[in-house]
Parts: structure tokens; sequence; C-alpha cells
């Protein structure tokens, strides 16, 4: 079995939360099936991480972005000439497939973490949803994390069959007698100024007025990250860039936080979202229709400022608010364990694969 993703751990440019959902996946079926990563590096190699092997296309070298097109430039002649009995394709921007099922000797399983045309037409005006929906016409199988990108792939491609499997987080105890209480307001996820609206964020805090200090916490490309840094020397509100964080320092940024903020204009699922809720906490959000699956949040008008600003400030200004949404995105979060998603993805390879031969 072969997966094929762009970004992996410790990706210089990315190492996102797709990522971690390829990383997890493939963890999962090493169980039952012998499974290789073929992800972008600076130069060919293989090496081996927790039982699978991960096999390097010297795509990375190109940087955060033509290395994304030089990723789909490589990946059909390495589906040709790799067997695999299943090709899970982890859908890359920013026209997310690589027409895979016409290369692939085995089956294929397209991973539509996000779908990219759009969001890349709105950020490049550059039609990329055309070879978009065009790569789609081709699959069988399709995964996607929320429904509103299930009905999309439905639309373009009306004979595939398309799952919806949600990911999942890490389940912490919980006392509830906590919930409600905060120092900060956190956003984590990739600094990606565009797509995670980083802009938009700061200029909602900014009219918010707060005093309570506004955590931003992930890295991204060298160009983003200067951008970020541009920005908060501009602004003399209480904003704090502290950079990637994992393990116990990511516990406890979520765990001592008020409530988080997701002010994306472009989202597959939202892994950032789960681990808030899992730890009790609101998130505020952009309405986007592949963010409605949470529960327990406070959904702005697209892009609108004024009203995030507005949402920020009566849910910093309220513990009790953010008491009682907090309970319910605690309870919605214990629906995307990590058990259940596991069983899932092993469930479906078995059943792509067919019975033994």
């Amino acid at each position: 079995m072969v997966i094929s993703s762009f970004d992996s751990p410790g990706n210089p440019h990315y190492d996102g939360g797709g990522a971690l959902v390829v990383e997890r996946i493939a963890r999962w079926l090493a169980s039952d099936f012998d499974v290789t990563v073929l992800t972008a590096g600076h130069r060919s190699g293989t090496e081996m991480q927790n039982g699978v092997r991960y096999r390097h296309l010297p795509a990375a070298w190109a940087g955060p972005r033509a290395g994304q097109l030089l990723f789909h430039a490589l990946l059909p002649f390495a589906a040709g000439l790799m067997p695999a009995d299943v090709w899970i394709e982890s859908f890359t921007p920013p026209f997310s497939t690589s027409f895979l099922p016409l290369f692939a000797r085995g089956r294929v399983l397209g991973l539509a973490l996000t779908l990219s045309g759009e969001a890349m037409w709105g950020r490049y005006r550059l039609p990329f949803f055309l070879v978009e929906r065009l790569g789609l016409r081709f699959y069988r199988d399709v995964v996607v994390l929320n429904p509103a990108d299930g009905e999309s792939v439905r639309r373009y491609s009306p004979s595939a069959a398309v799952r919806v499997m949600p990911f999942c987080a890490e389940l912490p105890q919980v006392d509830e007698e906590t919930l409600g209480q905060g120092e900060h307001i956190l956003f984590l996820g990739r600094i990606d100024i565009w797509q995670k609206g980083l802009d938009l964020l700061l200029a909602a805090y900014e009219q918010s007025g707060l005093t309570m200090p506004l955590i931003i916490a992930g890295n991204g490309t060298q160009g983003d990250e200067r951008s970020l840094q541009a920005m908060l020397a501009a602004t003399s509100r209480d904003v704090r860039w502290v950079g990637r964080v994992d393990g116990q320092r990511k516990e406890d940024l979520l765990r001592c936080s008020s409530f988080l903020v997701m002010p994306s204009r472009h989202e597959g699922f939202g892994i950032a979202a789960l681990e808030g809720m899992s730890h009790g906490k609101p998130v505020v959000h952009f309405d986007l229709p592949a963010l409605r699956w949470m529960d327990g949040d406070i959904r702005v008008a697209p892009f609108d400022v004024g009203a995030m600003a507005a949402e920020m400030r009566d849910l910093a200004g309220s513990e009790e608010a953010r008491q009682k949404l907090g309970s319910t995105a605690l309870a919605a979060a214990q629906e995307f364990g990590p058990g259940q998603m596991a069983e899932r993805y092993v469930a479906l390879a078995h059943e792509m694969l067919g019975p033994p031969a």
C-alpha cells in the first residue's frame, strides 16, 4: 500500500495538519499492510519510521509552491513504477488531483483532505478548479473530511463512491469545573497569511479593544513568517507569536486558553478546532461550509472583521458563555476519538483490496 503526500512531518515549508493525518493513517494501516509513504524531499531517499517506509521524491528543493507543482509532475511517473495494490493519493494544492487512476497499477483512493481548486482561484486568479474538476472524474473512490466537500466531489464525479470520514484528536482528561476559564485567546495552525486569515484576525483583534492577550502558535514559509513579523511590528496590541508548538507546550497553550479563533478563508476540516474542542474550548470562526461539523462554536459571517471583533469581545467578557459553549464542544469532541477512525480506515483498505486471491 502506498500513500502519496507532498507534506510530511518535518517539512520546512508546511508540516501542517495534512501531514499529521497522513502519518496517523499510515501507522494505522501498517498493522495490517506493508505501507510506503511517498512524500517530497530535497533529494531521493528511503527511511523507516514507526513501521512505515518513507520514500522521498526530489521536489522540496523547488520551494513551497513550485515544489507542489513539481511533485504533481513526478507523481504519475512514480505511480507507474511503484507496484501497489492500493494507492492512497492525498490531494495536493493548487489543483488537488494528479490524475493517478490513469497511471497507478492498483486501485486508487483519493484522500481529499482539502479541495483547493476554488481557493487557489480566489488567491491567484488562475483557474486551477477546472483541472481539479476534470481530475475528479477519474476517481472511483474518494474520502473527504466534511460533508460539504463530499457534495462537491459527487457533483463533479457522480459515479465515485464518496465516504465522509472526519479526522480525530486525542481526547485528554478535562476537569469540567475549569470550563470557561482561561488566560488568553489562541490561534493554532500553519502561518499562511491568506489561507488562514491572519490578516483578518489581527484586524479583528485590533477593533475588539481586548486586553486579553492573543497568542499565535505555528510556523510557515519564510515569506509568510516575515509578513507576520511585519504585521506584528505595526500593532501595539498584546499579540504574541510563539512559533511551532508540540507536545506538552501545545497542551498547556490549549488548556490555558479561553477560546480559539479560526479566521480561515479556506479549510478542509480544521484539526486545530477539534483539538480545542477536546479541551472544552469554544471556537470562533468564519462560517465556512467545511467547518459546519462543529458544535459549541460561534460562527461569524464570512470575512466580516467587525463581526468577528464583536464576537471575540463578547466571549472574552463572559466566562459563563465560555463555560456553556465549552461544555457543548467537549461533548461533541467525544465523537472524534482515534480508535474509531483507525478501525474505519483499516476496514476501508480491506474493502478496497477485495477478497483474497
